[in-house]
């Protein structure tokens, strides 16, 4: 790291230590540009700063200004070869600037320009469900398969799911922290963290280095992981998940949210079964997300045959199938099980959304069949 960039992100590191809201440090970063010339109009009492931050702003700059504590921060930064970028940069995802709650400084490590590239951020609880964690991790797989880059925050539970199914499809994840990015949290994921870099990925943050992971943290810094999305996918929470405020984000954002089923009759899915009741965009496979965000290079070709007024009602292959399988007559979940070959907790779900939307109905002797 170019000792110059280590030291504009120390000044940049103090600035965001003050806590000050993002709407009225913006335009105090586009006035002045840099931390560097920031710290020095507060030193040298710049009337201009004073009229875009309050007294106790400019006071605290005073105080906090020291010697001691850009050298503090500083060898913080070089240590752990951090970097920064703020909202006047180039390179700054312009989103964050445009979002009901800004962002103006980022701290980072790795490559930003897999920013460039087609996102789609993913969340869901810490504490999941083992059918939860495979789908998500088989879902961030598939999607990166096709070059969409995850976005997630490397939580313990889907978010760690998220971000391993990332890498095993090839390509770069993207974890936005709760904390500085000299702390190892959590302690679990620090080899995670090592292949989230060296597969070109991005570990970001809007909390300078030294900052410890605060519980206060993590429902601010949701914004950014729905931010930097071209939409948001829900794959499991509860109803009181944080993963509810980054899809309440994503909605103020005017996202896209995704909710994938889960087991209707999970607790861990309890959140999605809200989100789903309320309108929200339904899922159960990766080519979903694509055919909905139109990146499908070949979209299927549409249904023709006897059937097509039935099966022109499926929103997804899997659902195609489903009522295939349901044609010749009624069927049990057993048969539907054997014969569509799905597990019981994605063929439950889609059974469930069919039945919702009135295209299928349960019959005596527990089957199923297509309304006529």
């Amino acid at each position: 790291m170019k000792t110059d960039a280590a030291v504009e992100t120390s000044y940049l590191a103090w600035l965001a230590d003050l806590n000050v809201p993002a709407d009225k440090l913006l335009p105090v970063i586009r006035e002045y540009r840099t931390g560097e010339r920031i710290f020095h109009a507060a030193a040298e009492e710049d009337p201009r700063l004073s009229e875009l931050l309050p007294p106790d702003v400019i006071r605290r700059m005073k105080t906090t200004g020291t010697r001691d504590n850009l050298r503090r921060l500083y060898n913080l930064i070089t240590e752990h070869k951090i970097l920064s970028v703020t909202a006047v940069d180039d390179s700054f995802p312009p989103i964050l600037s445009e979002i009901p709650d800004p962002v103006s400084i980022l701290f980072y490590q790795g490559d930003l320009s897999c920013l460039q590239h087609r996102r789609i951020s993913m969340v869901g609880s810490r504490h999941a469900s083992y059918a939860g964690l495979k789908a998500a991790e088989d879902i961030a797989r598939e999607l990166s398969s096709s070059g969409i880059v995850i976005i997630s925050g490397f939580a313990n539970g889907i978010d760690t799911a998220c971000h391993q199914g990332c890498l095993r499809g090839g390509s770069p994840t993207v974890a936005v922290l709760g904390c500085g990015l000299d702390r190892s949290y959590p302690t679990a994921n620090s080899s995670l963290r090592k292949q989230v870099l060296d597969n070109g990925g991005l570990l970001i943050s809007e909390f300078s280095p030294g900052q410890p992971p605060m519980a206060f943290h993590f429902p601010y810094r949701n914004r950014i992981i729905s931010g930097l999305g071209d939409a948001v996918i829900l794959m499991e929470a509860r109803i009181r998940s944080g993963s509810l405020v980054t899809v309440s984000h994503a909605l103020n954002q005017g996202k896209e949210v995704f909710v994938y089923p889960g087991d209707p009759s999970s607790p861990y899915s309890e959140g999605n079964r809200q989100l789903l009741r309320e309108g929200a965009t339904y899922f159960t496979t990766a080519r979903d997300i694509l055919a909905d965000m139109n990146w499908l290079d070949n979209p299927p070709d549409e249904v023709q045959n006897s059937d097509c007024s039935v099966l022109s009602k499926a929103r997804n292959e899997t659902e195609t199938a489903v009522l295939n399988c349901l044609l010749p007559g009624p069927r049990s979940f057993d048969q539907l099980a054997d014969t569509c070959g799905l597990p019981p907790a994605e063929l439950l779900g889609i059974l469930t959304m069919l039945q919702i939307r009135g295209i299928i109905e349960s019959v005596p002797g527990k089957k199923y069949q297509i309304i006529q």
